[in-house]
Parts: C-alpha cells; structure tokens; sequence
C-alpha cells in the first residue's frame, strides 16, 4: 500500500494534467468558431490539408502545444509587421486619418500573430519589417532596405533571456523574395530558402536555445511558380531535417558517421495559400469568405504612405485593406487557420 499510492497520485496527476490540455485545445477551437461568427462576417471557408514533413508541402505540426506557449517571438514582413520592430510592446491599432494603417500595420488593425498571441495569452515580441526579404545580398533591386538577417541582429544583439519550453519563433518570408526575383531571376530563391533554415538554426544555437518554430508562406499570394513551389518545399523539407535533429544548430549534427544528433526541433508549418487560393480561385471563391470584394479598400497608397482618402465604404468586407495586403478580418482567419493546423495536424 505503500507503494501503490504514490503510483496512484501520480497517474491522477498526469490524467488531470492530459485533460487539461484537452480542455485547453477544445477551448481554443471553439474559441475559433465563436470569433468567426463575430468577424464581420468573414469566416474560413477552406480547411488545412494535414500530411507529413517527410512529403510534400502541406499542413503539419510536429510537436507544438500551443497551450504551453508563453511568448511568440515574430520574423516577417509588411504581414507580420504590428508596428514596432524592436520587439516591445506594439503600438494600438488604431487609425488616425489620413494615415490609413493601423498604428504603422499595413492593415486596418492587429496582424495574425498578434491574433493568436491575444487567443492564448501571450506576450507578443515583434521584429518583422515592413518589405523585408530573407537576405538583401540575394537581391539587388529591393526597395526597403530591410531583412531577416537584421531582424536576426536585433533580436541576438538584446540577450533575451526567454524560455524555450513557452516561446514560440514564428517565421512568415517569402512574399518579398518572390516580388524582387521577378526583377533579378529566380536563381536566388533556393538560396533564399536556405536563409530561413540557418536562421532557425542561430536561434536553436546557444545561447537562445528555441525549440520551437512555426513557419508560414503565401509567397506568391495566389499565384504559384515552380520555382516559387520549389522555395516552400525546401523550407519544408528542411523542417524535416530540424524536427529529427540532423543540422539541428548548424553543427553537423547527425550529417556524418559518428556524428550524434542535434535537438529534435518541435515545428510546424502552415500554409496560408490556400485561403488565397480559395479567395481569389473560383473554389470555393472570395463570396464563400463572406468577401463581396477581392479588391484593395484603400487606393491611395505609396511605398511610403497610404491615405484613407477615397477608400471605399466596406473596408470589412474587402480581402485586401491595402494593395497586396490582407484587412483585420483576413488576418483574423489567418489566425485561426493556423491554429486549426496546430490542433488537427499533429504528426511528422
């Protein structure tokens, strides 16, 4: 009796610890469902296509609880952007005409992640840039003279002390890569495609030490390529390689006889074409949304600054608020197509 009793607490707690997790993702989920009902009207109208890392691109998540996450560190661009780039607390989003972006977003309020950060109680720390690439030395005709490499810069240069069990890093590049390569040739986007990778594995490298990354792409916003296709496979394909601990940290681990594996790294991937794809494809089409418009609210709108001079009168129910960019609401079911992936997709 002795024994058996500390073996009984124990299982208790583990059981109570398994619910509680079910309750939590359960809680998310429904979550979902409510704040799609409550979105304007602009709800998803496509689901997650679940596969594999080792397979072709498609929606996964190998190891992620989001339950668990604390604090979501951002890469990106203009799509991640919330209007500070230092990591601190972000600016509110809010309008003040004529200036049409939202506390310096490129939308009319919070971006995806920030969406997802306020779903589970994160704290948000934000790098991303507004027309950042991967890396300015693969392209010679970018016009902001910003990328992932500097935001990496930023981010190292603050020794942070944060905890890889609760951090999240979530990497969203590509738009730009593929913009600029229509200038300078596709030849670059494999190397941009490796950019993302190492850049995981400085931040799986001491002293960071994350374990845990989400990657997104919609690179080419409705339109597809087979080298812009081929630049996500890499991506993805390497995710595979981080998530079995081979070149976990840039070290070599596991790439040779002898060599011992590096960190399994807990990632996942989601794939945001194919809400543009439904939108502005005629399955299911933009009307399926709750859209009555895949065009741009706002017209009036520079590399330097958009005005809310003659936009239009249903900013909610337009997919883009500015030019190639998604409003709040679409943001909103970025969100919540990520965290359905999270929830449905588990495996490698």
């Amino acid at each position: 009796m002795k024994l058996l009793f500390p073996v009984l607490v124990l299982a208790y707690v583990i059981v109570l610890a398994d619910a509680t997790r079910l309750f939590e993702t359960r809680r998310l989920h429904g979550s979902s469902l409510a704040r799609q009902d409550g979105n304007n009207g602009i709800h998803l109208a496509v689901s997650p296509v679940c596969g594999a890392l080792s397979g072709n691109v498609s929606d996964v998540n190998a190891g992620i609880d989001l339950t668990r996450i604390k604090t979501i560190v951002a890469f990106g661009d203009s799509y991640t952007d919330g209007g500070r780039q230092d990591g601190g607390p972000l600016p509110a989003p809010v309008i003040t005409p004529p200036d049409a972006e939202a506390g310096g977003r490129s939308t009319d309020g919070k971006v995806w992640v920030e969406d997802i950060a306020d779903d589970i109680g994160a704290t948000i720390m934000d790098y991303a840039q507004s027309g950042a690439c991967t890396d300015l030395s693969l392209w010679p005709s970018a016009i902001k003279q910003v990328d992932f490499i500097g935001q990496m810069a930023t981010f190292l240069n603050q020794s942070n002390d944060l905890d890889p069990e609760t951090t999240l890093y979530a990497v969203f590049f590509g738009i730009n890569d593929f913009e600029n390569s229509k200038t300078d040739g596709e030849a670059n986007l494999q190397a941009a495609a490796q950019v993302i990778l190492t850049q995981i594995r400085r931040l799986a490298d001491t002293p960071t030490n994350a374990r845990s990354f989400l990657v997104t792409d919609v690179y080419g916003r409705g339109t597809h390529t087979p080298a812009g296709d081929a630049f996500v496979q890499t991506v993805f394909s390497g995710l595979h390689d981080l998530h079995l601990g081979v070149n976990a940290t840039g070290h070599g681990e596991g790439e040779g006889a002898g060599e011992g594996e590096g960190p399994r790294l807990q990632v996942a991937f989601a794939a945001f074409s194919r809400i543009w794809d439904g939108v502005l494809g005629a399955d299911p089409g933009f009307g399926a949304f709750g859209y009555v418009s895949t065009d741009a609210c706002i017209t009036d709108c520079s590399d330097v600054f958009c005005s809310t001079e003659g936009m239009c009168d249903d900013p909610e129910h337009f997919f883009q608020y500015i030019p190639g960019h998604p409003s709040k609401e679409g943001h909103r079911i970025m969100a919540d197509y990520v965290e359905e992936v999270l929830e449905r997709c588990v495996g490698a």
